[in-house]
């Protein structure tokens, strides 16, 4: 079966081009048209308007503030590597913080314990916290590190601070760390923690540190926006 070279555009996206288009010649923070005025101007459907937009929002172009929309700032680029995100947004200048979700001491179950190289039930200490840049938040982090490796971590830490760096001042070196990466749609609890609707799309990234000698750190879950954040990676041949 033949297989057309150029395939015919949708109505949706040909709005979306000229929309592309318009925001081109707006700065972040403008205020963008509404969809009724929009679809008035290209002579669409509301509906088709509507799917152009979520393009567009999925894309990180456009952002909601309550009822009306506005052109949104770049994404923020951040590389997949060893260390905080929070280090890392900052030495390419942008302001970033945490907000601080909850403490807990909890007991490992098998799956965590396994991944941890801890005993059934042994305690270990999460930390959730909501990362935010240009006082946006972007991403919802929570880490798992077994009790008896940071002893006091719960009372001495400042959470508005990086995690990693407290380690190494504990003398706790990364060695390596895996990551398991997919995209996903947040459940109700993380689309408010984040200030999103549930159809926005998500990173979730998996990750287990482990030290130079091999030992597992931690178990980390972080869910970052994907309308938002965009993730890069080196690898040399």
């Amino acid at each position: 079966m033949a297989v057309d070279a150029e395939p015919r555009m949708l109505k949706h996206q040909i709005v979306r081009k000229n929309l592309d288009a318009l925001l081109d010649n707006l700065s972040p923070g403008d205020s963008f048209p509404s969809e009724r005025d929009l679809a008035e101007k290209y002579d669409v459907a509301r509906e088709t308007l509507r799917q152009a937009m979520r393009e567009l929002l999925v894309a990180g172009r456009i952002e909601r503030r309550g009822r009306t929309t506005v052109v949104a700032d770049p994404k923020v680029v951040l590389p997949l590597a060893i260390g905080s995100y929070t280090e890392a947004a900052r030495e390419k200048g942008m302001s970033a913080s945490r907000i601080l979700v909850g403490w807990s001491a909890d007991e490992a179950d098998d799956d965590l314990a396994e991944l941890l190289h801890i005993d059934v039930g042994a305690t270990v200490i999460q930390l959730e916290r909501v990362f935010t840049t240009g006082d946006v938040r972007v991403g919802l982090e929570t880490t798992r590190i077994p009790a008896h490796r940071i002893p006091g971590l719960m009372d001495g830490f400042d959470y508005r601070k990086s995690l990693y760096a407290e380690l190494r001042t504990r003398g706790i070196m990364f060695g390596r760390v895996v990551d398991t990466i997919e995209t996903v749609l947040p459940d109700a609890r993380e689309a408010a923690l984040l200030t999103v609707d549930t159809r926005t799309p998500m990173f979730l990234l998996n990750r287990v540190s482990y030290d130079k000698d091999g030992v597992p750190i931690e178990q980390r879950r972080s869910l970052y926006r994907g309308d938002r954040m965009t993730f890069t990676a080196v690898m040399d041949a």
